[in-house]
């Protein structure tokens, strides 16, 4: 497999199927004698649920399918599997080792992090006398992702600790005109490692349970702390006593593939891939000048004809559901009102630009809205994306050159100031006054909020 031969057939683990072994030094197969079975963790492409797969040289050509979304999953994983795979009869028990992760993914990884804010943005809108809704500019938007710290003691391993190593959980919170004490929309997302290179990230959408966002909102303006919340309301969940000290893998792994799931809600259809092989007819809007006129249209070009674009490697991500959007009904902003979503992603080190509108499904308007009539309820009304730039970076807690082989240490809530859990730092100092009351004056920030027309 690894040499470039075809994939092998895959057959499911029943008792028709011929039991075989994959050499690891050449790929082939030979029977196994019987009661051995070969375990191969592969990831669904569609929905990148973990699957379990026997090969069989004698089974149909057929691709493994997610065992969750059966009906939905009928493309080929088409990764090879790393590493040692050992011949397993009933009673034994794994031991495999995890696909590698992607450049791409790790890439996403570095950038998907930090505070973002579209303040400079907004300045510029107000000079040219473009204002928020229907006359054509945009509000001033600050996003904040924090990454769940990983645990990096991976001696002991198991199969959670796999699954979980090809996932990463990232908290976001949305609040307007640099007030972090009145966040508008919570999301935790969760980004998981693509199956090998050249497929895509997919990110999963979660809103978080009441009792949650509830206990977030008490610490909201320091998201350095969310995650030690998030583990002290799983404990108490689980009705343990808040303790000090060091968690341990296996406890971190609970929190991250048990845990996190009961403490947030899928929000379907609203997926969105991260695709090295992205369209770039799909994120027009980046041969856009939102105050001149259209770039040429040779989109191929991207980056040789648009000089305000931002500098350096850029990511793109479009929803799963595609370009007509998904219908969720809505939490934060107008409760019971259903809201179709449709949404573009763009990333670079330092820039962040989200092109996130919302319709009226159920007032539908000639002339109104998108292309069917759908009348806007948020998002910018020339299609021009929330372009954020950077304002911070998360790492983990700066000390010694060993700290990022140590566990997470996450004390009780008493014992707010001494949570080493992430580091904060400026990474652009002129929007420094975005992340909160602590990080300005009152005359600093009247001065900000009076330039953008707000009193």
């Amino acid at each position: 497999i690894h040499n470039g031969s075809p994939e092998p057939p895959v057959g499911t683990a029943t008792n028709e199927c011929e039991k075989v072994e994959l050499d690891p030094r050449n790929g082939t197969m030979k029977q196994l004698s019987k009661g051995k079975v070969l375990f191969l963790f592969a990831h669904c492409i569609t929905c990148a649920n973990v699957i379990v797969a026997a090969f069989s040289p004698t089974s149909a050509s057929q691709p493994p399918l997610c065992r969750k979304r059966f009906s939905q999953c009928s493309y080929p994983v088409r990764s090879s599997v790393r590493g040692c795979a050992r011949l397993l009869s009933n009673d034994d028990a794994a031991d495999l080792s995890s696909a590698g992760h992607s450049t791409y993914y790790k890439h996403l990884l570095e950038n998907f992090q930090g505070d973002f804010d579209n303040y400079n943005q907004v300045v510029r809108d107000r000079k040219h006398g473009l204002t928020p809704g229907e006359g054509g500019g945009h509000e001033n938007i600050h996003c904040t992702l924090v990454p769940c710290p990983q645990h990096n003691d991976t001696m002991a391993y198991d199969i959670s600790a796999s699954h979980r190593a090809n996932n990463q959980w990232v908290l976001a919170a949305f609040y307007f005109n640099g007030n972090p004490r009145q966040i508008f929309r919570f999301r935790a997302y969760r980004l998981m490692s693509p199956p090998s290179e050249g497929f895509p990230v997919r990110m999963e959408l979660n809103t978080l349970l009441p009792h949650l966002e509830k206990q977030l909102r008490l610490c909201s303006h320091r998201p350095d702390m969310w995650w030690r919340e998030v583990w002290n309301v799983w404990c108490k969940k689980k009705n343990e006593v808040l303790r000090t000290g060091k968690i341990d893998l296996e406890e971190w792994n609970q929190l991250q593939t048990v845990g996190l799931k009961t403490m947030v809600s899928p929000l379907g259809g609203c997926d969105v891939l991260w695709d090295p092989n992205w369209d770039p007819a799909k994120h027009s809007y980046l041969y856009v000048d939102e105050y001149d006129d259209d770039c040429p249209a040779n989109v191929e070009a991207f980056g040789s004809v648009h000089g305000a674009l931002p500098p350096g490697q850029s990511q793109h991500a479009t929803m799963e559901a595609g370009t007509k959007g998904a219908i969720v009904d809505s939490i934060s902003m107008i409760p019971g009102k259903r809201i179709l979503i449709k949404d573009e992603l763009s990333i670079w080190k330092d820039e962040f630009w989200i092109n996130d509108r919302g319709y009226d499904p159920d007032a539908v308007e000639e002339g109104q809205g998108d292309q069917e009539g759908m009348p806007f309820i948020y998002g910018n009304q020339r299609g021009i994306p929330y372009k954020l730039k950077r304002v911070t970076n998360f790492s983990r807690s700066s000390g010694d050159d060993n700290v990022e082989q140590e566990p997470p240490q996450l004390p009780a809530v008493s014992d707010l100031e001494a949570y080493p859990g992430l580091d904060r730092t400026i990474a652009n100092s002129d929007l420094e006054w975005t992340l909160g009351e602590e990080y300005r004056t009152p005359d600093l920030f009247q001065e900000k909020m009076q330039a953008v027309g707000i009193a």
